[in-house]
């Protein structure tokens, strides 16, 4: 089972106006260095990146776009099981131009799955669902793109119209057509209702990609789980270790969670504490120890808590990071370099360019204002992506390939003195 993302797209979306896309496909020079990318077995896109980086100043939309790639996956889950009739969409478009105001936001992922190029997006508003479509390309010689549906609202007639391909999608077609409402989608209707013909798509979206807003903000629980459960506390300790992380080992105490362990009880009626503790039957609360080797060689116990901030980030990504990378999944990471040192930062993408120890194909894309990921023969410059604004606050995302460099290092400097655009303009600060 391979899979992996070949672009996404994103447009009228809070800060992005136009079009704009992420590409993971290598060029020539890419494809020649498997630390750098990795065969497909798709002529499509017959080399893909294992990493992208997003560099450019506060503001620009590097955020905004690990949020657009959140939306894309959530809405995809959820549509179909948690809205109800009528609710409104959590969608923003680009309220800075009239005319971007009143059209959808778009959204829209390639990727393979199973040998299978597969492209999926949709337009929303926050009434309804304007577009969506599905096309496939199977990898066989002289094979076209293949419409396994469409759907598009139009507004005059105010009915949508459908195309779903008697050839290529098997099932309850009309049924799910009927059940599909306004504010859903279409491919998660079909799921909802059983449906196996987009079993691949909704997988791929479901579990393969995977989206960590905020590393310094991520829970400990997937480590701990990872310990507890899966018994990979030695994994975890080598993960941490090979970060310079001193820790000689790890417990964790389980106990049953009380109410007064998420609010003072005192506020309570009795129905709401009574409430409370129903939902809370059954959980858990873990108390994380982590054992460091004292002057006198003895083992000295501290809460996770006495930790330093990088520790506890490294700590929360552990788990995580070492379940994509056995999986082969696409992880999506905001602002990575937050209270991690330079060389812990080289470390974790590293580990997706060892083709030895990635030997699933994930991939990753991160956010960054940490230059050391260019020293020399570390990325290619297909990786190395940047946003800034346009004129009318829009952003705008485009690679280092755009621009002549023999190599990434060489333009590490460069960038920060500004001739890529997509770094702070201090001097227009300092000068006023």
């Amino acid at each position: 089972r391979r899979v992996m993302l070949i672009s996404f797209s994103v447009q009228n979306y809070r800060s992005f106006a136009d079009r704009q896309s992420i590409l993971m496909s290598a060029s020539v020079g890419a494809k020649r260095n498997e630390q750098f990318s990795f065969p497909s077995n798709n002529s499509f896109a017959p080399y893909i990146l294992r990493s992208a980086c997003l560099f450019g100043p506060n503001g620009a939309g590097k955020s905004t776009l690990i949020e657009a790639f959140n939306f894309y996956r959530d809405f995809v889950i959820s549509s179909a099981k948690d809205a109800q009739e009528g609710e409104r969409i959590d969608v923003i478009p680009f309220k800075l131009d009239e005319e971007w105001r009143a059209q959808p936001s778009e959204f829209e992922a390639t990727f393979i799955y199973g040998g299978i190029l597969y492209q999926y997006g949709f337009a929303v508003t926050v009434d309804r669902v304007w577009g969506e479509w599905l096309f496939a390309r199977p990898n066989q010689s002289d094979t076209k793109i293949r419409t396994l549906f469409q759907r598009e609202y139009d507004s005059n007639a105010g009915t949508y119209y459908w195309n779903i391909s008697k050839k290529n999608v098997k099932g309850e077609k009309e049924l799910w057509k009927k059940s599909t409402r306004d504010n859903a989608l279409f491919l998660s209707t079909a799921i909802q209702l059983n449906s196996t013909a987009f079993k691949n798509v909704f997988d791929w979206i479901q579990n393969n990609l995977r989206v960590i807003e905020s590393p310094d903000r991520l829970s400990p629980s997937f480590t701990v789980h990872q310990i507890v459960s899966e018994q990979r506390s030695e994994n975890i300790l080598d993960f941490l270790q090979a970060v310079d992380i001193r820790i000689k080992s790890i417990e964790i105490e389980e106990k049953d969670l009380r109410l007064s362990d998420l609010v003072p009880t005192e506020i309570l009626s009795d129905e709401a504490r009574s409430e409370i503790r129903k939902s809370m039957q059954g959980k858990k609360k873990f108390k994380i120890m982590s054992f460091h080797q004292g002057t006198n060689g003895e083992l000295v116990e501290l809460d996770i808590h006495e930790e330093s901030d990088g520790s506890r980030v490294v700590f929360s990504l552990a788990g995580p990071w070492l379940d994509v990378l056995e999986n082969g999944y696409t992880l999506i990471i905001d602002e990575l370099h937050n209270s991690l040192h330079p060389l812990a930062l080289k470390f974790l993408v590293g580990l997706f360019h060892d083709p030895k120890l990635n030997t699933a194909n994930a991939q990753l894309i991160f956010t960054s204002h940490e230059t050391s990921v260019m020293a020399k023969g570390f990325m290619h410059q297909d990786q190395v992506w940047f946003l800034e604004k346009g004129d009318a606050e829009n952003s705008l995302l485009f690679p280092l390939s755009d621009y002549k460099v023999r190599d990434v290092s060489t333009f590490q400097k460069a960038y920060l003195d500004g001739r890529y655009g997509a770094v702070p303009k201090l001097s227009e600060i300092v000068d006023g």
